[in-house]
Parts: C-alpha cells; sequence; structure tokens
C-alpha cells in the first residue's frame, strides 16, 4: 500500500465532481439539475403565477430573464385586501400595466368605501375583460348600502364565481342583464335585491352549483323570497342564513341533487323543516347553526352522512328532542347546545354511525337502539353499537362510573373526549 502525501491527497480531492464534494455541514453536494419549471409552456407558467397570492406574482419576474414577461401576460389574480401596501394608486397601476386576461378580482371592506366610483372605475378596466370571478363587499355598517356598480354586470357572461356583500343589487331595470350562463357560485351577503331582480339572476343561472344568501344581521330578520327556494337541479350546496322561511313555500320546493345545506340564524317551523328535508333526496351533509323554531327533529333520510347542530341560551324554541329514526349512511353525528340544556336523543337506527358528540350530563334522556340512559348516570345497557370510533362526553365533573358505563355501547371505541364543564 503506497503512502499519499498532503499535495497528492489536495490533487485528488479537487478532481471530485461537485456531486461529490461534502458541503460544509459534512453533507454530500447536490448537483445543480436543469431548470425542468422553466422548460413548460408559457400557458402553464402563467397558469401557476395565477395561483399564487396577488404579492407574489409580480416577484416571479426576478427569478430570470426566462420569466420575466409572463407575469404581464399570466391570468390575472388582483386580490384587493388594503394591506401590505395594497392602495388605490397600486390597484390602478397594476389594472393599467397588465396586458393578459383576468380571472380574478376581489375587493374587501378595508379598501373600499362607501363610494362605489372607485370600484366603478377598477371593474371599467380593460384588463379584466373575460373576467371568472368577481368578489367584492362593501363596509358592513354603511347605511344606505352603497349601489352595485353596474359595471359589474358586464362580466355576466364570463363569471364563474360571484360574490357580492353589503350592497343593493340594481332593481327591475336591468333584470335582461343579470344573466350567467356560466356561472357555478353565487354568494349575496348583507345584500339588499327585490324579488325580481333575484328571480331574474337565479333564472339567469343554469349551471349554479353552490348558492349563499345570507342578510346582515342588523334589524330583524327579513322573510326568505320565494326565487331563493327555486334551484334549478343543477344545485350542489346552499346556505341561508338570518332570515325567516315561508311555511308555505317551503312546503312545495324539491331539491333533487342538494348536497349540503347550511341554516345559519334561521327561524323554521318544525313542519317546514322536515318538508324541506324530504325535498332534499340526495342530501348528505346538513348543518344547524344557531336556527330554531323546531323542538322535534325528526331524521329520515337514505343518503345523509353528516349531520352538525349547535345551539345557544339566546336560541327561543331550540331543540328539544332529535329522533335519529331512520339513516342507514349517518357516520357523524354531533349536538352542541348549552350544557344545563335537557335533550333528548334517540338513534334508533344509525347502522353505520362512526362520530357521536357532544353527549353530556344533563341529556335528560338518551336511547341508542333499546339500551335507555336516564341521563348519563343511569342506564340500562342492551344495545351495542361496534360502529362508533369516536366519541365525544362533557360532564360538570369526573364521574367515571357514567363513562365506564356509557362505554360498554362502543367496544370498538378508538377515541374518546372528555370536556369538564367548569362554572364560576
Amino acid at each position: 500500500m503506497g503512502v499519499v502525501t498532503r499535495a497528492q491527497a489536495k490533487r485528488m480531492k479537487s478532481r471530485q465532481p461537485d456531486s461529490e464534494k461534502r458541503s460544509p455541514r459534512g453533507g454530500r453536494r447536490q448537483a445543480r439539475g436543469p431548470d425542468l419549471i422553466s422548460l413548460l409552456p408559457d400557458e402553464i407558467l402563467g397558469s401557476i403565477i395565477s395561483l399564487l397570492p396577488t404579492k407574489e406574482g409580480p416577484r416571479t419576474q426576478i427569478l430570470s430573464s426566462r420569466w420575466r414577461p409572463l407575469w404581464r401576460s399570466a391570468p390575472l389574480n388582483l386580490d384587493v385586501s388594503g394591506i401590505g401596501g395594497m392602495n388605490e394608486a397600486v390597484v390602478s397601476r397594476i389594472l393599467a400595466k397588465h396586458q393578459g386576461v383576468a380571472r380574478r378580482f376581489k375587493a374587501t371592506p378595508c379598501i373600499l368605501d362607501d363610494n362605489s366610483a372607485t370600484l366603478d372605475g377598477w371593474l371599467r378596466s380593460p384588463s379584466l375583460d373575460n373576467l371568472q370571478e368577481l368578489d367584492f363587499a362593501f363596509p358592513p355598517l354603511v347605511s344606505p348600502r352603497p349601489l352595485m356598480p353596474r359595471s359589474a354586470l358586464r362580466f355576466s357572461t364570463t363569471l364563474r364565481v360571484a360574490k357580492f356583500g353589503c350592497c343593493q343589487i340594481p332593481g327591475s331595470d336591468v333584470a335582461h342583464q343579470l344573466h350567467f350562463p356560466s356561472l357555478r357560485y353565487l354568494k349575496l351577503g348583507s345584500v339588499t335585491i327585490s324579488e325580481d331582480s333575484l328571480h331574474a339572476m337565479l333564472a339567469g343561472c343554469p349551471v349554479l352549483v353552490k348558492f349563499e344568501l345570507v342578510y346582515g344581521y342588523e334589524g330583524p330578520p327579513p322573510l326568505m323570497p320565494p326565487s331563493a327556494l327555486c334551484f334549478s337541479s343543477t344545485l350542489r350546496v346552499a346556505k341561508f342564513g338570518y332570515c325567516q322561511f315561508p311555511n308555505l313555500v317551503v312546503h312545495t320546493v324539491h331539491f333533487p341533487n342538494l348536497q349540503h345545506l347550511v341554516l345559519e340564524i334561521v327561524t323554521i317551523s318544525e313542519s317546514s323543516l322536515h318538508a324541506m328535508l324530504s325535498g332534499c333526496p340526495a342530501l348528505n351533509s346538513l348543518m344547524l347553526n344557531y336556527s330554531f323554531g323546531f323542538r322535534q327533529f325528526k331524521v329520515n333520510s337514505l343518503k345523509l352522512k353528516r349531520l352538525e347542530m349547535y345551539f345557544s341560551w339566546s336560541d327561543t324554541d331550540r331543540l328539544q328532542e332529535l329522533i335519529i329514526e331512520n339513516a342507514p349512511c349517518l357516520e357523524r353525528l354531533h349536538h352542541r347546545g348549552p350544557y344545563e340544556d335537557k335533550i333528548q336523543i334517540s338513534i334508533l337506527s344509525a347502522p353505520k354511525l362512526k362520530i357521536l358528540g357532544l353527549l353530556n350530563g344533563h341529556i335528560f334522556r338518551l336511547k341508542l337502539g333499546t339500551s335507555i340512559f336516564n341521563g348519563l348516570l343511569d342506564a340500562r345497557v342492551e344495545t351495542v353499537m361496534r360502529t362508533v370510533k369516536v366519541l365525544a362526553v362533557q360532564l360538570d365533573n369526573h364521574c367515571l362510573d357514567a363513562i365506564i358505563n356509557l362505554m360498554k355501547c362502543f367496544p370498538c371505541l378508538e377515541k374518546l373526549y372528555i370536556e369538564v364543564a367548569i362554572f364560576s
């Protein structure tokens, strides 16, 4: 074996390829490969840039000479949030310099005042031609609400997403312009809109998939317009908030393909709620958030997988009895109300139930199949629910016997959440 001198070792080390040289931290340096992303066509790179946050999109110009012209021609994604140095002058400069098509424009109340002239000027910019997503909201406390700029209607044929907040929708004189042939998601939040305009708008959305109508929280909840419940068969998701449901209209509606329904702070009678759900044969998710007007809720749904309900002390005529009569696909059942709420819960048929809660110590009566709990402390266990994997309970003390007795119904339990109610 020959002896290698220090000079020879240095020469050998200098001849090693870069990929085998060790980094200062002891690891091996990785060989720098070709820039494969930059080899993609301009159309794909432009799509990538349009998905980035508004501030990050222009910064791609510093990556290389290959990327420098891409942002100006990429689909514009402009989020005017009023933070991070984004002001009226910056927005106007971006709209003036951008040369590509427009994908998304969003303006929040932080940057919009009670005057719609600024927004109107932006929406008239040629850079926003063929806009696909439009989202704006004025400050919520302004009264009367600013009028929605009529320039917003010039995108009616290209919009796929439209979200309008805290404004007045123009009246019947523009009903012929309220036609959105490509619109898939419509959100109306705290808007003032006439029955004729709402009817024209919804009738002009033949491919609508998602619809949200949430009224403002000032003043008494208004009555839900009948037009809001007349959908095409394309609708899959619906949300209604802070309103009253008319009894006669609800009994006549039919939502053949509705899959997800949210009722938030709404007043709806017991008969109307049951009639509405019977008209949703494809429903698989239902959320009742702080809604009232019904004391008994009986679930008979062949496809419902998820049911969540939340109540507070301020809810008058809130739920007192929940009956899961026939829900062959139900997997998640979550109920949360005031801790002292003496509700009765009966789960008669839910063979796929996996997640159950929140059961509290003040439940007046809990029935699981043939097992009857007169409160969690007194039970006669006869039914075993092997499908339940997750259970959540709430007690005002560490009552170990009650928890052990309850767990006898769920021998295959994997997760148990215990919340201890503490009262000062």
